[in-house]
């Protein structure tokens, strides 16, 4: 006698793994509740999985937006965004960069809340505007204050302005680990603690003093 079919049960975890799109050349758009882009990203290949929500991107480029609609690039070797939470990982070279004041930072891991316009890394990092630079074991982003913020084994160098009395090729250095610092974009605010330090402001500012 043969055997009738058999039923078969679908195993829902996985199914869940199973991709349900590659792409090639794509780009990917994410709206707020308002309609404003959040952010959007580009890539020369992805691999979603809608069950998840779950989106693997190479070599992503992305360009996230604050409150006021200004742009922030972001770009990894490898990248995973979730687009229900808006929530992007990215790894391998994480690069974070804000245009209009030139800063730069870069960690082997970025996480960012897309919905809280907030990035972080738990990895070491480097934030640099040349000639000035710092590093930190940990470093906090948010994009609508345009603050950062570095923590645990804080270091950096700040060379002096060309204008200042004193050799123009004397850095500002704080090698010592400092607990943490807080940087402001929008005046090149530096604050150290437990010292404090106070970068020069934009071109043709003046400098600002150095405080202990």
């Amino acid at each position: 006698m043969t055997p009738g079919p058999q039923d078969t049960s679908i195993d829902p975890e996985a199914q869940a793994q199973e991709p349900g799109h590659v792409l090639e050349n794509a780009e990917i758009t994410l709206f707020g509740d308002n309609g404003s882009v959040m952010q959007s990203l580009k890539t020369p290949r992805l691999i979603h999985t809608p069950q998840r929500s779950e989106t693997w991107t190479e070599e992503p480029e992305a360009v996230l937006y604050d409150s006021e609609n200004r742009q922030w690039l972001a770009s990894a070797a490898v990248g995973t965004l979730n687009t229900a939470t808006q929530a992007l990982l990215l790894s391998g070279s994480a690069r974070l960069f804000a245009p209009d004041e030139g800063w730069q930072l870069d960690t082997e891991l970025l996480h960012y809340d897309g919905l809280e316009q907030h990035a972080w890394s738990d990895t070491p990092v480097l934030m640099q505007q040349p000639p000035q630079q710092m590093s930190a074991s940990r470093m906090d982003v948010w994009l609508n204050t345009s603050q950062v913020r570095l923590t645990d084994n804080v270091r950096g160098t700040h060379p002096r302005p060309h204008n200042a009395n004193r050799n123009r090729h004397e850095s500002h250095d704080f090698p010592s680990p400092a607990l943490h610092c807080t940087v402001r974009f929008s005046d090149t605010f530096i604050s150290v603690s437990p010292n404090q330090l106070i970068f020069p402001g934009p071109s043709g500012s003046g400098s600002r003093p150095f405080r202990s």
